[in-house]
Parts: structure tokens; C-alpha cells; sequence
């Protein structure tokens, strides 16, 4: 598997495949539609191995990044045998010339449903629809969406993963959509609105309704020492594992879980007259190798705590912390690295230049449009409130708009995010599954297409194309991750590949197709001259394609690619 890794090999294999299929397409409807073939190439450059069968030479080439068909008589001028007069490639009709083009991207568009179709058949690993975090005052949380819903239809869609969540919200921003919900044995239908969004990726907007799959684990920081669950003995770093109360056992492993928990706590300890007494389970928590969920070695480090609560006391959010004596690890630090002066272990962020944060969404909000290498934080340190000067990592990234450098605070969190986990989408019934095909080819050549619209438009700029360097990395990091991340792959540069080659760019199918289709509009073979110098122009824009991905590239990866070089001596 190592060889297959190496970005070269990778990279040889993935075009190899998609080369193939695409000059194959040409190939085979080529000679349906009767047009003789002269060469079938795969590669370009010098031969290394070749033979010729009937009217056909094909070829292996030295170099293995594409590959050609070549068709007897593509121009009028090209000499042909005299066996083939009459059959060359001008001389075929508008709508055969046309398919037979067409064919080499349709190909690729196959080979996309086809990649996909088996994937789903063998089965596809994917997070369930589930409900974790919800935003505040976000229109999940105004249409009543609690934790721990799942989501089973959008606006009548069936929906299987979150993948499907995201793709029917994602484009559908400010329109009114029924979602279908399952909570618990119970099923109801709610009513909301997307947000629309910024989308960071690709040009335009997106819907959003302010929920995550991810899950805030029950980890907590200790805020106070005379709090009624921090008086039993809850320590910072700890995470509730269940809690017996009323002869009842109450499952806590996340923070939503123990929020519910508390609000029944509260209903009853409102009206009561004695305190009431429960009895905790916790485990020691540590982000890097948590065992919470390995029941054996989780028994081994459980301990029990029994608290009072006392009479009278009523849940209120907003004084939580200080009647407890705890709240959420989520913005706890756990550790730095590199170290960042000022902030230890068990700090507790409150305030992002004097903004209230109350999760780790609020803080990639505040990262996500702050460009100073500075920051003042307020923080919780031994019940203390400091505000602290820090510093933050610059890194570089590619946005939208181009490269710029964004500021991150470089720390684990005590209360690291955690999801369910995942299912398996799986279709033993290949129409369903060729159906699952489709339906993600085409989600995703309208996501693909909106890019390339954009890189001709301006909405996307020219620095987030990628070349061959940048292929031959996603070939080799997903031949390391596995078969089927390689499949994905492939199936998605594929369309990649399809959707590229139809552009009206000369040399490119797309400008072969718009040249045939103007020979149709004008009812008359297009000048040879004219075709001449429009696949002049055709090859130097492909060129400086090329070029501009591949400065793209190396700006990328160039860090990357020395490391790797200095490992050769």
C-alpha cells in the first residue's frame, strides 16, 4: 500500500483510469457512428509499446497525464487511405461528430455513477441525521429542533445521513421547509426558514439553521467551591457518566443530557422543603484518549459522589454556573502546543475582546472574521476573572478570494466535541443504488460547475485552481485512507474532468463541439484557417492554465514538497 501511496504512483494510477474511460468513450462511439479510428492513445509523448489492429494504432505513451483519440481525417486536408474516403471524421454528419464528442465527458459522467452506484452497494460510512449542538436564537432553536431529534424527511425528500441534511438545507437558504422529525417513539413535523450564508467554498449563498451534528460531552470545569456539585466533590476535568435520583437512573454522557437533567432536578427541588439527595457517577476525562465509552475500562475508573440539593433551589440558565458550582468544558483548556503565554491548563475562556463566548462554535465565529495577531481574553483561573494579552498562530490559508492568513488559538479543549456514531448507507437493490448514483453525480456536478462558472466570472478567483500536483496529493492521501476514500476520488475528479472538458476552450471537447455547432448554424464547414488559429489560441489559454495551477501548487504544498525532498539525502 505504501508504493500505491507515493504521490507519482497514485497520480498515474487515478488518470490513468480516468484517461482511459474518457478517450474510450470517443472510441467506441467514434465507431459506432462509423468514423474510422487512426490512433488510441494513452499517454502522450514518445511510443513505448504499440500494435495495430485493423485501422487502428494503438499506443502506450511516456507520459502517462492523458491520452488522445485521433480520427481519420479531422480536418479536410489530412491525407487518408483510400479504403477510408468517404468515412472521415468532417465528412460524418453534425449530429454523429457531435455525440461522438460528447462521449469522452459523458464518460467520465458514467464513470462517476457507476463509482458511486458500487460504493453504496458495498456500503458507504456516514453520520446519522442526529441532532447535537443547536446555536442560540438560531431558526432550529425558534422552530422548537431539541437535542437529540433525528431528522427522517425535508419538504416530503427522505433523508438517511447528515450528508442529505446538509445538501437540502444547504440549498434551500430562506425558503420555507417542512422537516420531519423523530424524538424518541414520538413523530412531528416542524416548520422553519434557512439563514442565508456566506458560503465559504463556492460562489454565493447557502441555507443554514444553526445545527451540528457534533455533541458537547458532560465534561466539567469546576468554577467554584460552594456550589452544591462542586461541594460533593466534581473536579475539573471530570465527566458525568449518570446520575440516580427518585429511584430513577438518568444516562448523562453529554452536557444537553445533564442540562435536561437539571431542569427535572429543579421543577421538583423548586417546591420542596428538604433537600434532595442524588448520586453521581464520573469519570476522569482526558480529550487525546478518552475511555469513557469502553465500559470495561470505564468501570475501573468510576467513582460515586452523593450530593445535596438543596431545598428550594430552581434551574436558571443564567445563574447555573454559580448555584453548582460548574459548568461545560467546552472552552476549558486541556493543553497548548506550542505552548501560548499566559494561558494554562484548566483556564476557562469567557471573552473574545470583551464578547461573551458560551461555546466552541462562538469562538470559530469570532476566529473565522478576526484578522489581528493579538487578542484580549478574559478568563477563569482558581474562581479568579483575568483579562490576558495573547498572541495567536497565523497560518496560511485559501480562501475564496485568495490566500490570506488567518489567526487561530493553537489549544485542545477540555470539552472536546464528540459525535455519534456512524451508520452504514447500504443498497442491496441495484436500481435504488444506481439511483443514489445519479442523484450524487449530479449534486455534485451542480456544486462543480458553480466553481468553474465562477473561476470565468470572478466570484471564484484563479488561485484556488488546483493542477497535477494537487491531484497527485489527493490521489496519495486517499490511497492511504483506503480503497473506498480512492474511489471517491476518482469518481469526483471524474466529473472534474468531464465538466472541464466541455468548456468552449479550443483543443478542449468543449471547443471541438462549439466548432461543429457553429458549422450547423452557418450550414457550412468552418475554414480550416479559422480552426487553425482557434486551437492556437485554444493551446496557449490551456498553457497558461496550466501554469497559473501549478504556481497555484507549489505555492500550496512547496513547505511539503522540500520536507519530502530532504528525506531523499
Amino acid at each position: 500500500m505504501e508504493f500505491f501511496s507515493h504521490p507519482i504512483v497514485a497520480v498515474i494510477i487515478l488518470l490513468g483510469v480516468l484517461v482511459i474511460v474518457h478517450e474510450t468513450g470517443h472510441f467506441l462511439v467514434g465507431k459506432l457512428c462509423g468514423i474510422p479510428v487512426e490512433i488510441f492513445s494513452i499517454g502522450f509523448g514518445p511510443t513505448i509499446f504499440g500494435f495495430r489492429r485493423g485501422e487502428t494504432h494503438y499506443r502506450l505513451s511516456a507520459i502517462p497525464l492523458g491520452g488522445f483519440v485521433k480520427f481519420y481525417g479531422s480536418l479536410p486536408s489530412e491525407e487518408v487511405p483510400d479504403n477510408l474516403k468517404g468515412r472521415e471524421f468532417y465528412r460524418a454528419s453534425v449530429p454523429r461528430r457531435l455525440v461522438t464528442i460528447a462521449a469522452g465527458p459523458l464518460a467520465n459522467f458514467l464513470l462517476a455513477v457507476l463509482v458511486f452506484t458500487g460504493l453504496v452497494m458495498h456500503g458507504i460510512e456516514q453520520p446519522p441525521a442526529l441532532i447535537g449542538e443547536i446555536v442560540k436564537g438560531s431558526p432550529a432553536e425558534r422552530a422548537g429542533i431539541k437535542f437529540g431529534d433525528e431528522i427522517k424527511a425535508i419538504d416530503g425528500k427522505e433523508v438517511r445521513s447528515w450528508k442529505d441534511v446538509q445538501r437540502l438545507i444547504g440549498e434551500r437558504p430562506k425558503q420555507n421547509l417542512q422537516l420531519k422529525l423523530l424524538r424518541g417513539a414520538e413523530s412531528l413535523e416542524l416548520g422553519l426558514a434557512p439563514d442565508a450564508v456566506q458560503d465559504e467554498d463556492m460562489p454565493g449563498t447557502r441555507g443554514r439553521i444553526g445545527i451540528s451534528r457534533f455533541m458537547v460531552p458532560s465534561v466539567v470545569t469546576r468554577m467554584n467551591d460552594t456550589g452544591f456539585l462542586s461541594q460533593a466533590g466534581l473536579l475539573t476535568g471530570d465527566r458525568l457518566v449518570k446520575a440516580q435520583w427518585s429511584g430513577q437512573t438518568y444516562e448523562l454522557r453529554y452536557w444537553r443530557q445533564f442540562q435536561n437533567f437539571l431542569e427535572k432536578l429543579g421543577a421538583a427541588q423548586a417546591v420542596g422543603i428538604e433537600p434532595a439527595k442524588i448520586d453521581l457517577v464520573v469519570v476522569p476525562f482526558v480529550p487525546e484518549s478518552d475511555d469513557s465509552s469502553n465500559k470495561e475500562k470505564r468501570s475501573e475508573q468510576e467513582r460515586s459522589l452523593s450530593v445535596l440539593v438543596p431545598a428550594g433551589w430552581a434551574y436558571e440558565a443564567s445563574t447555573i454556573a454559580a448555584s453548582t458550582g460548574i459548568t461545560h468544558g467546552q472552552l476549558t483548556i486541556f493543553k497548548a502546543e506550542p505552548p501560548v503565554e499566559g494561558l494554562l491548563r484548566g483556564d476557562l475562556i469567557l471573552k473574545w475582546n470583551g464578547k461573551p463566548l458560551d461555546s466552541t462554535f462562538d469562538l470559530s465565529q469570532e476566529l473565522s472574521v478576526y484578522h489581528e495577531p493579538k487578542v484580549k481574553l478574559s478568563i477563569i483561573r482558581d474562581a479568579k476573572e483575568l483579562d490576558l494579552d495573547i498572541a495567536l498562530k497565523g497560518i496560511e490559508v485559501q480562501k475564496v478570494e485568495g490566500k490570506a492568513t488567518a489567526y487561530t488559538l493553537p489549544v485542545t479543549f477540555w470539552g472536546t466535541l464528540e459525535q455519534p456514531e456512524w451508520i452504514v448507507e447500504q443498497y442491496s437493490n441495484p436500481a435504488r443504488a444506481l439511483v443514489y448514483g445519479l442523484t450524487e453525480t449530479i449534486d455534485l456536478t451542480k456544486s462543480i460547475g458553480r466553481a468553474i462558472g465562477g473561476l470565468f466570472t470572478g466570484e471564484m478567483p484563479l488561485s484556488t485552481l488546483g493542477g497535477p500536483i494537487a491531484i497527485a496529493k489527493v490521489a496519495s492521501d486517499s490511497v492511504r485512507i483506503g480503497w473506498q476514500a480512492f474511489a471517491n476520488a476518482l469518481a469526483l475528479i471524474s466529473i472534474n474532468l468531464a465538466l472541464l472538458n466541455l468548456v468552449p476552450i479550443p483543443v478542449l471537447d468543449g471547443g471541438q463541439i462549439a466548432i461543429v455547432s457553429a458549422e450547423a448554424v452557418i450550414r457550412r464547414p468552418v475554414r480550416e484557417v479559422t480552426i487553425e488559429n482557434y486551437q492556437k489560441i485554444g493551446f496557449v489559454m490551456v498553457l497558461a492554465l496550466f501554469v497559473i495551477a501549478t504556481y497555484n501548487d507549489l505555492g500550496r504544498f512547496w513547505a511539503s514538497m522540500l520536507r519530502g525532498v530532504s528525506t531523499m539525502f
